[in-house]
């Protein structure tokens, strides 16, 4: 399962990333729910509106009443005028919440980068799996006729033969598993977006071990701050804030000015009015509002320092499986698969040279196989806790990025 170079349209990381947030319900609805606090912002700042009424008085009545010749109409004019800084405190709680939406945004946006990492790191993962394993399948298949040689030449029993043929199968079978298994890390990729498997034929990216050195956990705890989740309570202390503000607003008197003209239709007269309105505070004065909205500001603190826990219990749990997989990839890689390569080809001599048989040299590949293999293993486990770690501190786990390349496989 080799590749041609120079192709045509490969998919990398940033492309497969751009896809996924583009494609989310999830960023759409919370873009929407940042335009409605954006709407409820403008609408806050809105003064109330006049009020034109018109009274008609004295008229269809009884005796001198009867008609209109009485009548009395009042037309005038009222504004009511809040006091307590009741705008700017509806304000400022509508901007709170439209912070809090765009803070969901950027956790919304976390989850997917993470979940869309790992899937490409799946797949690269399993591109390079299947790789192996068909180097392997020719390995053995290329033995065989040597072993049908040597029987024919009464160097070695007909059993070897079978033992040659027994281990290509397997590699065989386990080729036609590592072809599923590309399809099925490309379908789970592309989910991310409701995409086709076309669209990933070419994958651009190679997970080579580099060394895994992580950067130090204090580092990566260091930009904790950064999380969104974190930074979501700020805006939400900036929302209760005004909640707070608007209910300590609403117990302030709010004042009502009435400006109008009187026309008495008996003597044809005109006549102007003023009067006003002020609401008389006897019984409620707005306290367990006021209360209600000073105890839910008093949980920022708390719930700010929990998510902060939960956060750093995260990124240690993280940091513990990606500080063990990358540890596990490193080691693989250098002391067992160089020593597993090294016994390979002595053992390939030996058998060459007539010293060892069929069996010693098929275990020796087996040994070399099953140690590419762990390594391939090793470092998708590597990578793909690094991109949790790397999701939750809002930073590069690596000193070093990944060597990218690019190859086309034909599953």
């Amino acid at each position: 399962m080799v590749a041609s170079s120079q192709p045509v349209s490969a998919l990398d990381l940033q492309s497969a990333l751009r896809k996924a947030l583009a494609a989310d319900p999830r960023l759409s609805a919370a873009q929407i729910e940042v335009e409605a606090a954006a709407a409820a912002t403008m609408q806050a700042a809105k003064k109330p509106n006049p009020e034109l009424s018109a009274e008609l008085e004295d008229f269809f009545g009884t005796g001198d009443y009867r008609g209109l010749s009485k009548a009395v109409l009042t037309v005038s004019v009222q504004q009511k005028f809040e006091m307590g800084g009741k705008l700017d405190a509806r304000v400022a709680a509508a901007r709170g919440k439209g912070e809090v939406a765009e803070a969901e945004i950027a956790i919304a946006m976390r989850e997917i980068i993470a979940q869309t990492k790992i899937d490409y790191v799946q797949v690269l993962g399993a591109l390079r799996r299947a790789d192996q394993v068909s180097r392997a399948e020719k390995m053995f298949d290329d033995l065989i006729p040597l072993f049908r040689r040597r029987v024919e030449a009464g160097a070695s029993p007909p059993a070897d033969v079978a033992r040659g043929e027994l281990a290509a199968n397997k590699a065989k079978a386990l080729a036609e598993k590592a072809r599923a298994e590309i399809i099925g890390a490309k379908r789970l990729l592309v989910s991310n977006w409701s995409g086709r498997t076309a669209e990933v034929s070419v994958v651009k990216g190679q997970l080579r071990h580099n060394g895994h050195q992580l950067a130090s956990l204090s580092s990566v705890m260091s930009a904790i701050d950064e999380n969104p989740t974190i930074r979501l309570w700020a805006a939400v202390l900036a929302q209760r804030e005004g909640e707070l503000r608007v209910q300590q607003a609403a117990a302030k008197r709010d004042y009502t000015l009435s400006i109008g003209a009187k026309y008495f239709a008996e003597t044809d007269d005109l006549a102007f009015r003023i009067g006003g309105s002020i609401p008389i505070q006897r019984y409620d004065r707005n306290e367990g509002a006021i209360r209600e909205a000073e105890l839910r500001l008093s949980k920022v603190g708390p719930e700010r320092e929990t998510a902060i826990r939960t956060i750093k219990r995260r990124i240690t749990e993280a940091y513990t499986e990606a500080e063990a997989n990358c540890s596990e990839a490193r080691k693989v890689a250098e002391l067992v698969t160089p020593v597993a390569r090294r016994a390979s080809e002595n053992v390939r001599t030996s058998f060459d040279q007539g010293r060892l048989g069929v069996k010693d040299l098929l275990d020796a590949h087996r040994d070399l196989f099953e140690a590419e293999i762990a390594q391939i293993d090793a470092d998708v486990r590597c990578h793909a806790s690094a991109a949790k770690v790397e999701t939750l501190a809002a930073r590069k786990s690596f000193a070093a990025g990944w060597d990218v390349t690019t190859t086309r496989y034909q599953p």
